[in-house]
């Protein structure tokens, strides 16, 4: 990528992690509520998302959301999970990690939830662990570690993924997932 195409991004840079013990078990007060009126969750997350970067409640939000989405797709918790993703998502899987009758691209919460199953099919005790994210204002950058063991096999698999996020009035539209950490930075638009 030449100089020219690299884009100067003033971003922040925060670790996350999964709640705690029960807390990661079961949905929040707030989950409870977001998922039982869509309107207010995507109301609120319109408006934060306009925060600065350097937002300190900016920061706490998208750190807690980060942790919760992953706790929620931990738990199998889909209604949870697809509530900051815009209806017509489309997901770009890593090339690193194929998934057999799978295409490449999927769209819609259907293809998404489909994805996350056929993970789920294949290892029995799918789940991810978070590292990081880098806002990007408009983007996410999210290092996660998946790990599990096949469900015929037994075999462990660790797979770290470098997730990136595209946001429009604080909904993921496009999710493209990467195995290289520079190819993620390249799509991006930025560099190590």
């Amino acid at each position: 990528m030449s100089r020219e195409n690299v884009r100067i991004v003033q971003g922040a840079r925060y670790r996350i992690s999964l709640p705690g013990g029960r807390a990661g078990q079961r949905r929040s007060l707030d989950e409870r509520l977001f998922v039982r009126f869509p309107a207010v969750y995507r109301l609120l997350a319109g408006r934060l998302i306009k925060l600065p970067v350097r937002s300190r409640l900016r920061r706490m939000w998208l750190s807690r959301l980060s942790g919760r989405a992953l706790a929620a797709a931990n738990r199998r918790d889909f209604k949870v999970l697809l509530l900051g993703f815009h209806p017509q998502i489309e997901h770009h899987g890593a090339p690193e990690v194929p998934l057999p009758d799978m295409d490449r691209v999927v769209h819609g919460h259907d293809g998404y939830e489909r994805v996350w199953r056929a993970m789920m099919d294949a290892f029995r005790d799918f789940h991810g662990e978070p590292a990081e994210v880098i806002d990007l204002g408009d983007m996410l950058l999210a290092t996660v570690d998946y790990k599990g063991h096949g469900s015929g096999s037994d075999i462990p698999v660790d797979i770290k993924l470098f997730q990136l996020f595209k946001l429009q009035e604080g909904l993921v539209v496009w999710q493209k997932d990467f195995g290289d950490r520079s190819q993620a930075l390249e799509a991006a638009g930025l560099r190590e």
